[in-house]
């Protein structure tokens, strides 16, 4: 089961052409580091059965604040891998929102050549993220060529069954993933199958923690969205 930690960058200083962490971001970033650091060194036990919590990697965005706060982050977990820097997660405008002005959003310097260029990037990044351990379909292809007479075999069928979530409680994989909140929000909408230009209607705070959850069958759950319960209330920024 892959586990995706989707973490907002911590606050920013708007007024610079940098956009690197102010002082508050530093801080929200070592708390939420913290925080990660403290969930791997426990045992998570219910009715469900029991697990720790074990991270294969962290990974940013290439803008700054999303270096910045991985950096930090990192620090807490000395002996979690950093993978590269990764562009397609870089902040971006994945469509255009509905509800929304569609011509107020043109007018803030989002050009239509310029919408198609992150989208496309977003959309990108959400496909090597979020995707089952098995493609049935490249699999079946591989094993037969399907015309229109081809019919699925019980072998076929049973193949497809044999992975479901009802399998022995097969291992966890924890990734961070150091980005931005449109992303973020893309993410949630297109795991859920929901209207990707609802991405607008969510909201999430510096260093919240969205959590997909990833099954090997496909099914997809939402752990939690944008989940800032490490941070006290003055310390909890918008921007």
């Amino acid at each position: 089961i892959r586990h995706l930690l989707l973490i907002r960058h911590g606050q920013y200083d708007l007024e610079s052409k940098e956009h690197g962490l102010t002082e508050l971001g530093e801080l929200q970033s070592h708390i939420t580091g913290q925080r990660l650091a403290d969930t791997a060194e426990g045992v998570k036990k219910d009715r469900y059965g029991e697990y720790q919590v074990k991270y294969a990697g962290l990974v940013t965005s290439t803008v700054l604040r999303a270096q910045q706060t991985g950096a930090i982050i990192a620090s807490h977990l000395p002996t979690v891998k950093r993978l590269d820097n990764d562009p397609l997660l870089a902040e971006g405008y994945p469509c255009i929102p509905q509800p929304g002005n569609r011509d107020e959003i043109l007018k803030n310097n989002v050009r239509p050549a310029k919408l198609m260029q992150e989208s496309l990037q977003i959309e990108a990044a959400f496909r090597k993220y979020v995707h089952r351990d098995i493609d049935h379909k490249k699999s079946e292809r591989s094993k037969r060529k399907v015309d229109e007479a081809y019919v699925p075999t019980n072998a076929t069928v049973s193949q497809r069954e044999a992975v479901t979530d009802s399998s022995p409680e097969p291992e966890r994989e924890y990734l961070i993933i150091v980005c931005h909140m449109n992303v973020i929000r893309y993410f949630v909408c297109r795991a859920l199958q929901l209207p990707p230009e609802a991405w607008l209607r969510m909201r999430g705070d510096n260093c919240g923690i969205t959590e997909i959850i990833i099954h090997p069958a496909g099914r997809v759950s939402l752990g939690r969205f944008a989940d800032t319960g490490h941070l006290t209330i003055d310390k909890q920024t918008f921007h």
